[in-house]
């Protein structure tokens, strides 16, 4: 039997991955999932509070949740983060264990100007954000994104600022 195939759509917050996904989502027959979603983060927290209380037993819910979604023969955009703010906003990576459940096929790791990234987070949460803070998390994403493509022997495309012409090329292949 045909298994579901998952692709796992990265980046930090306001990077346009809800975007990006929902285009190629459309173009492709391939079912856009939000972690967020997948967690019914509103259940457990604020949808704008980006920081996480305990890291470990959210990503334990993903998986569970993700499990009782996911149905054969189905491709998926899953996105979500490498990295996350705990409750005292300090940028943290998220457990290796965490992708091995998700089994993605391949990631898609979004990247952009950090300045840009704070002025849609400022207008999008009415909240205040650290350029260092997302800088320093950008550069966690990149790097958590790399080693977990190396440790799942996964391709990863690293997509900056909106150019995807690789990624399209590789999506209508599925």
């Amino acid at each position: 039997m045909p298994e579901s195939k998952i692709v796992f759509v990265g980046g930090i917050h306001g990077v346009g991955k809800g975007t990006f996904c929902n285009d190629i989502s459309k173009k492709y027959n391939l079912e856009h999932l939000t972690a967020s979603e997948v967690l019914k983060w509103n259940e457990i927290s604020n949808l704008k509070n980006k920081k996480v209380k305990d890291i470990s037993s959210t990503q334990e819910r993903l998986i569970n949740n993700l499990a009782k979604i996911v149905k054969p023969n189905q491709n998926y955009l899953l996105d979500g983060h490498f990295t996350l703010l705990n409750s005292s906003g300090i940028p943290l990576k998220i457990e290796d264990e965490t992708f091995v459940g998700i089994n993605p096929i391949s990631i898609i790791l979004l990247t952009c100007e950090t300045r840009t990234i704070l002025s849609r987070l400022t207008n999008r949460d009415d909240s205040k954000y650290d350029l260092s803070t997302i800088q320093k998390m950008q550069e966690m994403e990149v790097e958590h994104a790399n080693h977990i493509s190396k440790k799942l022997n996964i391709p990863l495309f690293e997509i900056k600022d909106k150019d995807s012409q690789l990624v399209y090329n590789y999506l209508k292949n599925l």
